[in-house]
């Protein structure tokens, strides 16, 4: 029986593209399921009345994700760790200041990641506003008249800006992969590929036959 395979495995490539893949075609792929499944209708959404909150939904899980790439390693069971990888990765600061940087993933992971993946919606803590000209805002409850940088108030998304911040850092990396002068960043890339696009497997294919799928 010969079952309906799925001839598009991105935007603009077939299955094709990854048979006896090169290097250049996986990258080919992962940067076109990225700008056209992910960074461009994120852009779309928040150019719609009342979507920027889904955009932002979406645009969240960039973090994780492409931690697994520039690691080569799975997330699996290490979800908070992955994330601040990659949230420092879009919002990079200096050696110190990682600490107050990774109070800040763990706020933003657990009020708004662990929002939307677990409650279908962001918590009470995070508000969305395109006033302020920084991508994120976090404010700080006060002890005894100062800041405590431990304990955060609020955090201020701005969509627009945050999508800007996610797509510099998807440009350069597309860049850097593209140039694969650095040998580290590359052996992780394929590292990723051979973890999660399951290549070794068998074709993929929806199990009914042409005449079943379309008759449903």
């Amino acid at each position: 029986m010969e079952y309906l395979t799925l001839n598009f495995i991105s935007p603009n490539f077939g299955a094709e593209k990854l048979e006896s893949a090169s290097y250049e075609d996986l990258v080919d792929v992962f940067e076109d399921r990225m700008r056209h499944w992910f960074l461009n209708p994120a852009e779309r959404l928040i150019g719609m009345p009342h979507c920027q909150i889904a955009a932002v939904a979406l645009l969240i899980s960039y973090f994780e994700g492409i931690a697994i790439y520039l690691s080569g390693k799975d997330s699996k069971n290490r979800s908070f760790e992955f994330f601040a990888k990659g949230f420092s990765k879009v919002f990079s600061v200096d050696h110190k200041d990682r600490n107050s940087s990774r109070i800040i993933a763990r706020a933003i992971y657990d009020q708004a990641r662990c929002g939307f993946a677990h409650d279908g919606m962001f918590r009470n803590r995070v508000f969305f506003s395109d006033a302020p000209s920084l991508p994120l805002l976090v404010t700080y409850r006060k002890k005894n008249g100062v800041l405590d940088l431990s304990q955060f108030q609020s955090i201020v998304i701005n969509p627009f800006r945050f999508l800007e911040s996610i797509r510099i850092h998807f440009e350069r990396y597309v860049t850097s992969l593209r140039e694969g002068s650095d040998a580290t960043l590359k052996e992780a890339f394929q590292n990723a590929v051979k973890l999660k696009w399951a290549l070794d497997e068998e074709a993929r294919a929806i199990g009914m036959t042409e005449e079943e799928f379309y008759r449903t």
